[in-house]
C-alpha cells in the first residue's frame, strides 16, 4: 500500500498543480478547484482500483521506476509553478494599471509615481432675449459651442506634474492651460506656463463648476489666463497634514499664491498676449479656511481671501478690453468707440486691482461673494488727454441644494444617478445673484457715452440639474438695467437687457 500512498499523494499534487495552472489562467473561484480536484481524485483511485499490478509491494528493495518517474515530475511541476509565480511577481511591480472611470482614462504606474489622464469637456449653449426695444436687432438669439476641450495632465516621479489643454470652442482654437507644477514641497511649489492668474475668486473656480452659465461683473475687471511663472503653498490646519491640491488650492487651511505674469489688461482674453513693454503684472492671492476641522462645523468651509495684482502699461492699445454683459454677452464698454475727436487710446501707466473675496457652504447652503477694484491709467491721442479710470465691480450669489446635497465650491455630487426607472432624479440646486459694475466717469473723456455704458445693475436666477457627476443642465435668466450707453435721441440709457440662456454639458 506504500506505493500506492505515494502514487495517490503524487498523483494529487500533480493534479493541483495543473489545476491551479488552469485556474490561475481562467480565474476560476475557489469551490470549482476543490471540486475539479476531488474529480480528479475520484478518477484516480478508480484507476488504481481497476489495475491491482500498481498495488504490488515492490520487494526487491530497488526503487520503483513508476514512483521514480512520478517524483520527478512533481518536483519539475512545483519549479515551473515557482518560476511562474516569480515572473507574475516581478510583472506585477511594473505593470501599468489603467483606469476608465468618470474622471476620465488613466495610465498609472504600478508604484504611483507616474501617471497620464485624458479628459474632456463640452459646453453647448443657447442664449434667447425677451425683446430688443431699440429696434436695432443688436440682441440675436443664438447658439453657441462655448466650450469643447480635450486635454491631457498627468505626473512624473511624483512631484512634477503636467497639463495641456486646448479649447476648439465657437470655432476657434486656443491654447487655455499649457503649465508644469513643481511640487516637492507643499509649502513651495513652481508653476510655469500658461494658466490662471490668482484674482478673482469666481474666475479661479472650476471652468465646469460655476452656478451660472456665466461669471458675474468682478470676473470682467481681471486678467484671464496668462503666461508667467508662479510661487504658490498650501498649509494644513494646526495638527492636520497638508495634501497637495493643484496650483489652485480650495482644500487646505492655508494658501498662497504670488507670480509675474505678461499682463493681460481687464479681462483678457484666452490667446496669448504680447505686451508692448518690457513691464510685467505681478499679482498675488492669500486663502485661509479659518474654522476647517475646529469644532464649529457650520463654519469648516467659511472660505476667506484677498487678492491683488500690479502692472505698469507703456502706450499699450491691446492692454484695453472690451466688456460684455454677463449672461447676454454682449458688449456694453467697447474701447474702440471713441469720443468725437479723439483717435485712439491706449493703457499708459500704473494699474493695480484689488479682490477681497469670500465663500461659505455648509449642508445644501451655499453663498459666494467679492469685490473688485482696478485702477489704471488712460491716455488719448499719445498723451493728448490723460486720465485715471477707476472701475468697480461687485457680486453676491446664494445657492440652495433642493434634494439635499452637500453644496461646494465644486460641482454638486449626486447622491444616485438620474435613472428614471428607479425613481433616481439626480440634484436639483437653486441659485440667485446680484451683480453690479461701474465705470469710472472720466472714462467718458475718451470713449462714447452712446457706446458705452457707466453703469450696469443686473439680478439673475438659475437652475441646475446634475444628472450625474459628469453630465449637468442649467437655465438661468438674468435681467441687467444699464446707465448710459445710448445717444439722447434714444433717452441716453441702453435698453434693458433680459437674457434667458441654457447648458447643457458634459465634463470627465
Amino acid at each position: 500500500m506504500k506505493n500506492q500512498n505515494r502514487l495517490l499523494l503524487a498523483a494529487a499534487i500533480n493534479g493541483l498543480l495543473s489545476v491551479a495552472g488552469v485556474d490561475s489562467a481562467i480565474a476560476d473561484d475557489k469551490d470549482l478547484k476543490i471540486d475539479r480536484l476531488e474529480k480528479r481524485l475520484r478518477l484516480l483511485e478508480e484507476r488504481l482500483n481497476a489495475n491491482p499490478g500498481l498495488n504490488t509491494p515492490n520487494n526487491s528493495g530497488k526503487p520503483d521506476p513508476v514512483v521514480q518517474a512520478l517524483d520527478q515530475k512533481i518536483k519539475i511541476l512545483e519549479r515551473q509553478n515557482e518560476v511562474s509565480k516569480e515572473i507574475a511577481l516581478e510583472a506585477s511591480k511594473t505593470a501599468p494599471k489603467l483606469e476608465v472611470s468618470n474622471k476620465g482614462v488613466s495610465f498609472t504606474s504600478a508604484d504611483g509615481d507616474h501617471s497620464v489622464r485624458l479628459r474632456a469637456s463640452i459646453q453647448g449653449d443657447e442664449r434667447f432675449f425677451m425683446d430688443d426695444p431699440s429696434g436695432s436687432g443688436s440682441l440675436n438669439n443664438r447658439f453657441d459651442l462655448k466650450q469643447a476641450r480635450i486635454w491631457l495632465e498627468g505626473r512624473f516621479w511624483k512631484y512634477n506634474d503636467f497639463k495641456i489643454m486646448p479649447d476648439f470652442g465657437n470655432g476657434s482654437t486656443i491654447l487655455a492651460d499649457a503649465y508644469i507644477d513643481l511640487h516637492y514641497w507643499n509649502g513651495a511649489a513652481l508653476n510655469v506656463g500658461k494658466q490662471k492668474t490668482p484674482l478673482s475668486l469666481e474666475r479661479l473656480q472650476g471652468d465646469t463648476d460655476g452656478m451660472f452659465v456665466e461669471r458675474a461683473y468682478p470676473t470682467y475687471l481681471a486678467s484671464n489666463r496668462d503666461n508667467g511663472i508662479k510661487l504658490h503653498g498650501s498649509f494644513g490646519a494646526p495638527g492636520r497634514k497638508t495634501e497637495y491640491a493643484g496650483p489652485i488650492d480650495f482644500k487646505n487651511f492655508a494658501t498662497y499664491e504670488v507670480g509675474v505674469f505678461n499682463g493681460g489688461g481687464d479681462n483678457g482674453a484666452l490667446d496669448n498676449y504680447k505686451p508692448s513693454g518690457d513691464d510685467k503684472e505681478v499679482a498675488g492671492r492669500l486663502w485661509i479656511h479659518p474654522f476647517q476641522n475646529s469644532s464649529i462645523n457650520v463654519l469648516d468651509n467659511l472660505g476667506l481671501g484677498v487678492a491683488a495684482s500690479y502692472d505698469h502699461a507703456q502706450n499699450d492699445a491691446a492692454h484695453l478690453n472690451n466688456i460684455k454683459s454677463a449672461t447676454g454677452q454682449n458688449t456694453i464698454v467697447d474701447y474702440s468707440k471713441l469720443k468725437t475727436g479723439f483717435t485712439s487710446i491706449a493703457a499708459d501707466g500704473e494699474h493695480y486691482r484689488i479682490y477681497p473675496q469670500a465663500y461659505w457652504y455648509t449642508g445644501p447652503y451655499g453663498l459666494l461673494g467679492e469685490y473688485a477694484l482696478s485702477s489704471q491709467q488712460l491716455t488719448g491721442d499719445a498723451g493728448r488727454t490723460h486720465i485715471k479710470q477707476d472701475n468697480s465691480a461687485w457680486q453676491i450669489q446664494a445657492s440652495y441644494v433642493l434634494t439635499g446635497e452637500n453644496n461646494t465650491f465644486q460641482s454638486v455630487k449626486p447622491r444616485a444617478a438620474f435613472n428614471p426607472s428607479k425613481g433616481q432624479w439626480g440634484a436639483l440646486q437653486f441659485a440667485a445673484r446680484w451683480s453690479e459694475l461701474s465705470i469710472d466717469k472720466s472714462t467718458f473723456q475718451l470713449l462714447s457715452t452712446s457706446s458705452s455704458v457707466s453703469q450696469a445693475t443686473a439680478w439673475a436666477l438659475g437652475f441646475n440639474w446634475y444628472l450625474n457627476n459628469n453630465t449637468r443642465l442649467m437655465a438661468d435668466y438674468e435681467d441687467t438695467r444699464f446707465t448710459g450707453g445710448a445717444s439722447a435721441a434714444a433717452g441716453g440709457n441702453r435698453p434693458e437687457e433680459k437674457a434667458f440662456a441654457t447648458r447643457l454639458q458634459i465634463v470627465f
